[in-house]
């Protein structure tokens, strides 16, 4: 699946990656939480680590989720948690990177960054990382096949029930 497929990797799809990704964080920063499954395939993985845990291997994960399913239990969990404090987040997702390209699948790298804010607070730094997806290609969809979400702190935040 190398890069160098031109025909695959055309000014409009990677158009179409970025809309995706600015549609992904879109959802999660307006709480649109019962829509962040759709954006997966029914078979699909979610992964949340840190530069450290990657190099130490894959059950090193720090959140694993392996289908729709399981993200839509997740979503249920947060509205259950007494945990949960209702804030507003904001998801930077910048130099996006086709990794590889085929008709059927890209792999795309990306910066992340995740502000919060908390009702009568200052915004604070909440994670930032990167993402290495897996993203399928179904005619003019995209949706993720892979999601993993490397944290560039080896300390992970106490709370990782919400989305990334």
């Amino acid at each position: 699946m190398p890069v160098t497929e031109k025909a695959v990797l055309t000014a409009e799809l990677r158009l179409d990656v970025q809309e995706f990704y600015s549609r992904y964080a879109e959802c999660l920063d307006n709480g649109r939480l019962q829509q962040w499954p759709e954006f997966f395939l029914d078979s699909c993985t979610y992964c949340i680590t840190t530069r450290h845990n990657l190099r130490l291997g894959p059950e090193e994960h720090l959140v694993s989720l392996s289908t729709r399913t399981t993200l839509r239990d997740r979503i249920v969990a947060i509205g259950q948690s007494e945990d949960y404090e209702p804030h507003a987040q904001r998801h930077l997702i910048t130099n996006f990177r086709v990794q590889a390209a085929s008709g059927e699948e890209l792999r795309v790298l990306a910066n992340s960054q995740i502000l919060r804010t908390f009702p009568e607070k200052r915004t604070e730094h909440f994670v930032s990382g990167l993402y290495d997806d897996r993203v399928a290609i179904a005619g003019s969809r995209l949706n993720f096949r892979e999601k993993l979400c490397v944290l560039d702190s080896d300390v992970p935040p106490e709370s990782l029930l919400y989305p990334i």
